[in-house]
C-alpha cells in the first residue's frame, strides 16, 4: 500500500513533467516546482485549520491553568468546567491533530519519490545543475535549504503562543537552529531534485505560513475580544460579590455590637434592681 501511494506521487511528478514538455521546454526542475506548489496549495486549508486550533488553544491557555488551580482537587469538575470552555468559545483542541496526521504520510511519501525518481530523457539540467539526479557539488542549494528552513520555522513560532517550560524553550531552539543545519548538511549527498522541491516546499510555506498567521489573528480577534469582555465581567462580578461580603460583614458587625450594647444595658438594669432588692432587705437593719 505504501509503495502504491510513493507510485502515485511518482506518476503525479511525471505528469508535470508531461505538462511542460507540453509547453515546449521540457524540463524536470519546473515540474518539480509546479508539482511543490500544487501540492502546497492543497495543504493550505490543512495548515490553516491546524494554524487556527493552535491559536484558539493559546488564547484559552491562561484561562484553562486559571480553572486547574481553582479545581486542582477536583478533577470531575475540572472536565466539566473545561468542557464548557470549550464549548463557549467553540474550540475543539483535536481539530489540531488531524491536519497534521493528514500531513505527515503526504510528506514521507513525497520524500520517498523524490529520493528514488528517475530522471530520464530530456530537461534533467536546471540552471546551475547539470543533473537532478546527482548532488549539488557547489553546496548553493543545501544552503538554500537550511536557510528557507530556519524562514518557515521562525515564521510558524511566531504564530504559535510563548512556551514556559524549559524542555519546551529547548525543543523550539533545536527546531530553529539545529534541524535547518542538519538538512543543509543531509542535501548535500541528496539528488539536486530533492533538494530542489524542499528548497521551493519551505519557500512556500514560508510565504503561506505569512498569510496564514495574517488570516489567524483576524479570525480571532473577535474571540480574543469576547475573552477579554468576559474577563471584565468576571473581575466586576467578584469586586461585586466582595463588596457585598463586605457589607454582610460590617452589617453583622453592626448587629453584633447592637447586640453586646442591648446585653450590658440588660446587664446593668439587672445590677440597678439588684441593688433596690438588697436596700429594702430588713435584715439589713436588724
Amino acid at each position: 500500500m505504501w509503495s502504491s501511494f510513493v507510485g502515485l506521487m511518482t506518476s503525479a511528478i511525471n505528469f508535470m513533467y508531461g505538462l511542460t514538455v507540453s509547453l515546449g521546454f521540457p524540463s524536470y526542475g519546473f515540474a518539480i516546482i509546479f508539482f511543490t506548489v500544487a501540492i502546497r496549495i492543497l495543504m493550505f486549508p490543512l495548515n490553516l485549520k491546524q494554524a487556527k486550533s493552535t491559536k484558539a488553544m493559546g488564547l484559552l491557555q491562561p484561562r484553562m491553568k486559571q480553572l486547574q488551580q481553582q479545581y486542582k482537587n477536583s478533577p470531575e469538575i475540572l472536565n466539566r468546567e473545561v468542557s464548557a470552555l470549550y464549548k463557549k468559545y467553540n474550540v475543539n483542541p483535536l481539530s489540531g491533530c488531524l491536519p497534521l496526521l493528514v500531513q505527515m504520510p503526504i510528506l514521507f511519501a513525497l520524500f520517498s519519490a523524490f529520493r528514488n525518481f528517475e530522471y530520464t530523457g530530456s530537461g534533467v539540467s536546471f540552471f546551475w545543475l547539470e543533473n537532478l539526479s546527482q548532488p549539488d557539488t557547489t553546496i548553493i542549494l543545501p544552503i538554500v535549504v537550511g536557510l528557507s528552513s530556519f524562514l518557515q520555522s521562525k515564521v510558524t513560532m511566531a504564530s504559535q503562543p510563548p512556551q514556559t517550560g524549559e524542555q519546551a524553550k529547548m525543543m523550539n531552539t533545536t527546531m530553529l537552529y539545529v534541524m535547518p543545519v542538519m538538512l543543509a548538511w543531509m542535501t548535500r549527498n541528496f539528488a539536486s531534485g530533492l533538494a530542489l522541491y524542499w528548497t521551493v516546499f519551505n519557500t512556500l510555506g514560508f510565504i503561506f505560513q505569512m498569510a496564514i498567521n495574517a488570516i489567524v489573528n483576524r479570525s480571532h480577534a473577535d474571540m480574543q475580544a469576547a475573552m477579554e469582555a468576559d474577563e471584565v465581567k468576571e473581575v466586576a462580578a467578584s469586586q461585586a460579590a466582595k463588596g457585598i461580603q463586605k457589607e454582610r460583614q460590617k452589617d453583622a458587625g453592626k448587629k453584633k455590637t447592637a447586640e453586646k450594647k442591648k446585653e450590658a444595658e440588660r446587664n446593668s438594669k439587672k445590677g440597678d434592681d439588684d441593688n433596690r432588692g438588697k436596700a429594702l432587705d430588713f435584715d439589713d437593719f436588724v
